[in-house]
């Protein structure tokens, strides 16, 4: 009898793991790690306790997850907060339910390293994926694909970023980037591009466009700091010296190594930058920039994710190898914790309707 309770006391443990809905409580650098999981986490308390949601739906039936998956990002639907898609070394997934719930997307050629998503802003069914050297287009939510863009002339390289433009007039315009400095632009909704220009062949990590004016976009590259436009890439900032922003960081040393770029959704012109350096953050769209102080010292912090609550600009996220930290004083102080993932903290999302759900992906650590 004993045995048959120690059964079936088994198999309920086993059938809670499976669920991805075990509640994890961090709160603190005392919190748990959830038992070795990467894959996805969501908080609905602004970070105080995670759940992992981690379940793949699939056509057989058979209960899979994507616990062992690395993030790379994760894009929400800009029309639909509970629309979302995972760009990861194992292929796309998407989720229709907030996460609860997860389902893979084959593309052509089976690729399976996924560098970025954009969903089109006024019609959510145009869907763009990164991958390798190509651009694929789906018309129809994720069912058939078309190859808009491939580059096979350059051995190595790897559209890193694409963004859709959102304001309406300009709804055929996309924009994507590359790991050999290229900026490029559709006004087809993807069908041609133009070669906007070559950031001296730095890799560009970020597309950043500007909440208020969608002319003005910011380039982030990998170690050359950031390059900006006003006029949709008609001319640049650097073009000028009274203009260029990067000299903004010359006095902060290693400013320019790229980790993540933000935007206050709250105030005009006011980004945070995450890099070598620490945190910077600008009031006037990069001409001056100050620095934030961290809980780590400056250029001790390896910040691989960033994000900043959508209606409070106090409210502040950075993720690194080995800890999440928040601030509620506009970066003053932080306070660590504990992430749900065994690996860093590789992407933060935060719910522009409601700020205290938060998506967290985790990257697997590499192997020693």
């Amino acid at each position: 009898m004993q045995s048959k309770k120690l059964l079936i006391l088994v198999f309920g443990l086993l059938l809670v793991a499976s669920t991805g809905c075990i509640s994890i409580k961090t709160g603190g650098q005392t919190g748990t790690t959830g038992g070795g999981f990467v894959g996805m986490f969501k908080s609905g308390d602004a970070a105080a306790s995670w759940r992992m949601i981690n379940n793949l739906t699939n056509a057989q039936g058979k209960p899979l997850y994507i616990a062992d998956v690395n993030i790379s990002k994760i894009i929400m639907d800009p029309n639909d907060n509970l629309a979302l898609y995972l760009a990861t070394d194992k292929g796309l997934y998407y989720s229709y339910d907030g996460g609860d719930s997860w389902q893979q997307s084959k593309l052509p050629g089976n690729e399976m390293i996924i560098n970025d998503v954009a969903v089109d802003y006024n019609n959510k069914c145009i869907i763009y994926i990164a991958t390798g050297s190509l651009i694929y287009k789906s018309y129809d939510c994720l069912r058939a694909f078309e190859k808009v863009y491939f580059d096979t002339t350059r051995q190595g390289l790897l559209i890193t970023d694409i963004e859709t433009d959102r304001y309406a007039p300009n709804k055929n315009v996309v924009y994507a980037a590359n790991n050999k400095g290229d900026v490029l632009k559709s006004e087809d909704f993807g069908k041609t591009w133009q070669l906007r220009r070559n950031l001296n062949n730095n890799p560009v990590k970020k597309i950043l466009m500007d909440k208020d004016d969608t002319r003005i976009i910011y380039f982030a590259t990998q170690d050359a700091g950031i390059y900006k436009t006003t006029d949709s890439t008609a001319t640049w900032s650097d073009e000028k010296p009274e203009t260029d922003i990067n000299k903004g960081l010359d006095q902060f040393g290693d400013s320019k190594q790229f980790r993540y770029l933000i935007q206050d959704m709250t105030e005009p012109n006011t980004l945070i930058l995450a890099s070598k350096f620490g945190l910077l953050k600008t009031y006037d769209g990069g001409m001056k920039w100050e620095s934030l102080e961290l809980v780590t010292p400056d250029r001790g912090a390896n910040i691989y994710s960033l994000a900043m609550d959508p209606k409070d600009n106090k409210v502040i996220y950075y993720g690194t190898d080995t800890t999440l930290y928040k601030s509620v004083n506009s970066g003053v102080s932080w306070a660590p914790q504990k992430p749900p993932t065994i690996g860093w903290v590789n992407a933060l999302l935060i719910d522009p309707k409601d700020s205290r759900i938060i998506y967290l992906g985790g990257k697997g650590l590499p192997k020693k």
